[in-house]
């Protein structure tokens, strides 16, 4: 994947490159932040987890992009506080403090980048806050599942989607099988088809 952002980085000669394994816990609650990574493969989630077990997630940084609260804690000089762990295989470009804070007083094409990232995330949080404060579990159930519907077929254990929504494994089940009586879905193990009509 290449955009501007990207191809800025790749010219800088000073700027290392790290690979990071799937499933990989690169920043934990409380860890205090020295580097920015800017991803040009891979995907990795950033979550909260409650002490009961229950996860919500915050968002996913894709390539091309980067995390906002690793931002703010280098800011601010303030500890992660959340869970950032690799989904897939992922790279990226490992910014230092001091170069994120140059970059801002030299370069236009990272100002933007890191005030784009900084909007646009606070405007997914917002929209994050919402759902959780006023549409019920099942409203965000459909919701999560007519916007992951890249394939017929999506696989996903219903523990997985649990701690997208911060809901148990128990309640997921049961509305998940609802939504199996009511035709829109179709539920096999480790995998959920998505009927027609709950896209419509």
């Amino acid at each position: 994947m290449t955009s501007p952002i990207l191809d800025f980085l790749n010219k800088q000669i000073s700027i290392k490159k790290v690979a990071i394994k799937e499933n990989t816990i690169v920043c934990r609650l409380g860890d205090h932040c020295d580097n920015l990574v800017v991803l040009t493969k891979g995907k990795v989630k950033v979550m909260r987890i409650a002490e009961d077990g229950r996860h919500i997630t915050l968002y996913n940084v894709h390539a091309g992009e980067s995390c906002v609260l690793t931002t703010s804690c280098l800011f601010n000089e303030k500890a992660f506080p959340a869970i950032a762990i690799t989904q897939v295989h992922s790279e990226g470009y490992v910014i230092s403090k001091n170069q994120l804070k140059h970059w801002l007083t030299t370069e236009p094409i990272w100002q933007a980048f890191i005030f784009k990232m900084l909007t646009e995330r606070m405007a997914d949080l917002i929209l994050k806050v919402d759902e959780l404060a006023f549409d019920s579990l099942q409203t965000r159930l459909i919701h999560w599942l007519s916007v992951h519907n890249q394939a017929p077929r999506l696989k996903i254990t219903h523990q997985e989607i649990a701690q997208e929504l911060a809901s148990s494994r128990e309640v997921i089940s049961r509305l998940l099988k609802k939504l199996e009586e009511k035709e829109l879905i179709e539920l096999h193990r480790g995998e959920i088809v998505l009927r027609k009509q709950l896209l419509s």
